[in-house]
């Protein structure tokens, strides 16, 4: 299918398709008069990079992704693979923890704004707020 085609399946503009063919997460065959001709593994891929978009995942981490599922089945992609996920879910672990603590620190300072205990709390708050920043998401390996 031709790139107006594609991009309209998965109600994206024609644009963002080129970004990921650009980017190298699409590879489309190419007719002979040079018009791009989508195959249904370039749909199985742009559903997985619609995915892993929604997950917070990087244009370069799917880029990864994309390039172990295109490589055959052996050991060495399995622990690549392995090891890629399990740091992936070491970082989703940890912004689990930082957004429940500013989860934790929003309702607290919207319980204190709303019994106008501010000027009580703001120490407390304040303390929460330093937690927060001081615990920060280590970069993902």
């Amino acid at each position: 299918m031709n790139i107006t085609v594609f991009a309209q399946k998965f109600k994206l503009p024609t644009d963002t398709v080129r970004f990921y063919e650009k980017a190298g997460l699409l590879k489309p065959e190419r007719q002979p008069n040079g018009y791009r001709n989508f195959t249904d593994t370039d749909q199985q891929d742009l559903k997985m990079i619609l995915a892993l978009k929604e997950l917070d995942f990087s244009i370069k981490e799917i880029s990864y992704l994309l390039e172990l599922k295109r490589q055959p089945i052996s050991s060495h992609c399995n622990n690549n693979s392995t090891e890629f996920i399990a740091n992936k879910i070491d970082f989703i672990k940890q912004k689990m923890t930082f957004y429940e603590m500013a989860y934790q620190l929003l309702l607290k300072l919207k319980a204190t704004i709303e019994n106008n205990n501010y000027a009580k709390n703001q120490a407390e708050l304040f303390d929460l707020i330093d937690q927060l920043s001081t615990y920060g998401l280590k970069e993902e390996k």
